[in-house]
């Protein structure tokens, strides 16, 4: 049983860490020359939001429109990760599309096995996403069609609606409680979360091992701890950060970041899974065939 000082322990064992890592960070961002109009995840020749620049368009290929404007508060000056009112629909896509992939600033420190399973996962991409299975952590956020963020306050409680996929969403409680000593393993694990300023930090445990957490197939165990910082800078952009701890699958913690754009005027919409569509060329890959008597995910 994991007791509240053991989940504290390891709270700050892993807050330290990123400490550090947003240290080297910082110092290496001030040794390196700035270019400007470059955003993390976002393309060259695109601009804030990830919207293309020049006068082909804004977005996806449309007009890039004026400069953003300020992030839309609440009525108690607190940021919002939607739209300013209830009216003003939108959703938060990858700033580098759907094909992005988890990219760290120093080389992944991957286990062996972990190093070995990825490389096998690029020459056979029997991705559970493409199974219309869920995906946690910033796998979530790597889609072509983008998430929604849903705030009930009322409840204390933040939903990420997923679009596409099997339509699934994760929930991250907000009224300050700490994750249960037992938990079942999920998709999305179990999720706790708090304000610091405009940024939204969530900690999570309790994931299993049936996703990928990104595009490519970086492994994991359910061992994973993840840290996430979501701070919206303007009307257009989220910058999103995570530190993944998984003493599993990796010889340390590492972080990543890129950005979420805002895409105006956009709702969930209906999106049907084709469960037995296995995509034969991506499922079978490297192989001559491929077993599907188990339920395990490779």
């Amino acid at each position: 049983m994991i007791s509240s000082k053991h989940l504290l322990l390891g709270a700050t064992a892993i807050l330290a860490s990123w400490s550090v890592i947003a240290i080297a960070q910082q110092q290496e961002q001030q040794q390196q020359p700035q270019r400007p109009s470059v955003q993390v995840g976002v393309p060259e020749g695109r601009g804030p939001g990830g919207a293309a620049n020049g006068p082909a368009g804004r977005g996806r290929g449309r007009n890039p429109g004026p400069p953003p404007g300020p992030a839309p508060r609440n009525a108690d000056g607190r940021v919002l990760l939607s739209g300013a009112t209830p009216k003003d629909k939108g959703v938060w896509l990858p700033g580098g599309g759907g094909g992005q992939t988890v990219q760290a600033r120093e080389p992944i420190p991957f286990q062996p096995w972990a190093k070995a399973l990825l490389d096998d996962r690029a020459k056979n991409q029997l991705e559970p996403h493409t199974r219309c299975k869920p995906s946690g952590f910033v796998r979530q956020f790597l889609t072509p069609y983008g998430v929604e963020f849903v705030e009930l306050p009322e409840i204390d409680r933040i939903f990420i609606f997923d679009i596409g996929g099997p339509h699934t969403y994760r929930e991250i409680f907000m009224d300050g409680r700490t994750h249960p000593a037992n938990l079942s393993p999920t998709y999305y694990g179990h999720s706790i979360g708090w304000w610091e300023g405009d940024t939204l930090v969530v900690d999570t445990v309790g994931y299993n091992e049936g996703f990928w957490f990104d595009r490519r197939g970086s492994p994991h165990t359910d061992k994973l701890h993840t840290l996430e910082r979501f701070t919206r800078t303007n009307d257009r952009t989220i910058h999103y950060e995570t530190l993944v701890d998984d003493p599993g699958a990796y010889t340390k913690p590492w972080s990543n970041s890129f950005d979420l754009r805002w895409e105006a005027g956009t709702e969930l919409f209906e999106y049907v899974c084709q469960q037995m569509n296995y995509a034969p060329t991506l499922m079978v890959g490297a192989a001559k065939s491929v077993d599907r008597t188990s339920a395990i995910v490779p």
